[in-house]
């Protein structure tokens, strides 16, 4: 998809991680990007065609650091939030530091945001907020999230709490803000928890692939071009403003033993599935309704599961030399 966005200064925090780097390769030639990320997990590395362009400012920084974080996105038009800890284990380990970026972060963000002037901003909430159980949910749908004290639901509560605020910063000072519900985006690059990332990993070294409980969980999976050619149209068009959009691709659903089985095959690999019990709760359904950005945004989700597994699949086989 073509970009409409030209001459803006994008600041982008979390800017080096798996989507932004691909939101960073549509944008750049005709725009100017500043990366604002502390590298935690450097996906941008792999992205050749962006690394030393001229238009790329790399700001090695910390979302927690509100005074950094005005003074590196001094000048820029558009902001768009991606820092986050996110992925299951991550969450697990630090909780606290999980609740502190994704929402005291957000806070600056948006702090910084009205000290320099920078009215339009993208926010990423992600789809945890609808609970363990979700077929074809909407935006006007109730947040369901779990008991205190599951450290899963640290990460949603973080993010739907951002939520909140983000849009009443909006209200109360004007902003034009956006915010985006990820539901299960893959693809190369990505490197971290993902679990078409581990399970295609593993496949390729032949080795064992977990899957947790029976197996069954259902998830809708939502290629990461398709992520972003929504994320631009929200960025891009007025429709998009002051929303709150649910992007995946409800036609990709599959159970995790399946989505497995499928990997194993497109692989060639020797990889045993093994079934474990999950350490936390577990998501038992999750299919996203993406009507609103289809009628608002014109977004349609073009890549299959089999193609984007086909392209994932390729990508991990160069970057593991296989």
């Amino acid at each position: 998809m073509d970009s409409a966005l030209r001459n803006k200064t994008i600041f982008i925090t979390g800017g080096s991680g798996f989507i932004a780097s691909h939101l960073i390769g549509r944008y750049i030639e005709d725009n100017k990007i500043i990366v604002y990320d502390n590298y935690t997990r450097d996906s941008i590395q792999f992205n050749k065609e962006t690394l030393g362009h001229e238009n790329l400012t790399a700001v090695r920084g910390d979302v927690l650091d509100p005074d950094h974080l005005i003074e590196a996105s001094r000048g820029a038009d558009i902001i768009v939030h991606c820092a986050a800890i996110a992925g299951i284990f991550s969450v697990g380990n630090s909780p606290s530091t999980t609740m502190k970026v994704n929402l005291i972060g957000t806070y600056n963000v948006l702090e910084a945001a009205l000290k320099n002037g920078i009215k339009r901003i993208i926010d990423f909430s992600t789809s945890e907020i609808y609970g363990s159980f979700v077929y074809r949910g909407k935006e006007t749908d109730n947040a369901i999230i779990g008991p205190v004290g599951e450290r899963r639901w640290i990460y949603a509560v973080g993010k739907l709490a951002s939520e909140h605020m983000v849009h009443a910063y909006a209200e109360e000072y004007g902003l034009e803000v956006t915010s985006v519900r990820p539901f299960n985006v893959y693809g190369p690059r990505q490197i971290g928890e993902g679990a078409i990332q581990q399970m295609v990993t593993r496949a390729l070294r032949d080795e064992e692939i977990t899957v947790y409980n029976d197996g069954l969980q259902i998830r809708a999976w939502c290629y990461v071009s398709d992520f972003v050619d929504a994320l631009c149209l929200a960025i891009e068009q007025d429709k998009g403003v002051n929303q709150i959009f649910n992007i995946g691709n409800p036609l990709t659903a599959t159970t995790v033993y399946s989505l497995a089985q499928k990997v194993v095959e497109m692989v060639g690999s020797k990889s045993k599935i093994v079934f474990k019990k999950h350490p936390g709760e577990e998501i038992e359904v999750r299919i996203p309704n993406v009507e609103k950005a289809k009628e608002l945004l014109g977004f349609e989700p073009k890549v299959g599961l089999e193609e984007g597994l086909r392209k994932t699949i390729q990508w991990y086989k160069e970057y593991l030399g296989v």
